[in-house]
């Protein structure tokens, strides 16, 4: 394995465990067995390789939206006959089970809690350039459905949906124990189930399920 994949694995594993910040330089060198100088020469410092762990953890999340997304189109005919409902699942699975695209649900989630946390952080242009797809592509979607919102108000509903799913992967369980009493013990997360109640909830969120 090549250097720089060898620090881009250590790192990926480094942040999804104990998050960016508490990270060093050093610790990311150390676990990938190599010189601390090699992560200035392949990513210019550590920002450089956390803008490299963006990439790899957003893109395989968004790429894998269009294809599902893709796949709908290729299996009924046109974007205007694909149901609602599989429109919904397709921009959700992704981020309820990213494990499905190599991307740790953990790791994920620190990312959006970072650009949450620090606004003033800079997303990598291939991956701004993605995500600006994605919510073209699926906001076209969506308005098949929902012709009397406007674009804008779509992509607030896309945005809005999203946000669902960090909560739920973040305080799911929480949520679960409290209305079972507190003490209980629910077990692991349903995320299949998990995400047929997002579905449903946003397209609610949206508008409800349209005649």
């Amino acid at each position: 394995m090549e250097t720089r994949e060898q620090i881009l694995d250590a790192a990926w594993d480094l942040f999804a465990e104990k998050g960016f910040e508490d990270v060093s330089v050093r610790d990311v060198t150390t676990a990938a067995g190599v010189n601390l100088a090699s992560v200035s020469y392949h990513f210019g410092g550590k920002e450089g390789l956390i803008q490299e762990t963006v990439k790899r953890c957003m893109n395989p999340i968004n790429e894998y939206r269009i294809r599902l997304l893709n796949g709908a189109i290729e299996q009924y005919g046109a974007l205007e006959k694909v149901p609602l409902e599989r429109v919904m699942t397709c921009f959700m699975r992704p981020v309820v089970l990213p494990e499905e695209c190599d991307v740790t649900a953990g790791l994920m989630l620190r990312l959006v809690a970072r650009y949450l946390i620090e606004s003033d952080y800079t997303i990598p242009s291939v991956s701004r350039n993605l995500y600006t797809e994605v919510f073209q592509t699926f906001a076209k979607a969506f308005l098949v459905h929902y012709p009397n919102l406007s674009p804008v108000q779509i992509v607030k509903h896309i945005v809005f949906a999203s946000g669902t799913v960090v909560y739920y992967h973040g305080l799911g369980k929480l949520a679960l124990q409290l209305s079972a009493g507190g003490q209980a013990d629910v077990g692991d997360i349903d995320r299949e189930e998990m995400l047929a109640d997002i579905v449903g909830f946003a397209i609610h969120g949206f508008g409800g399920k349209p005649e």
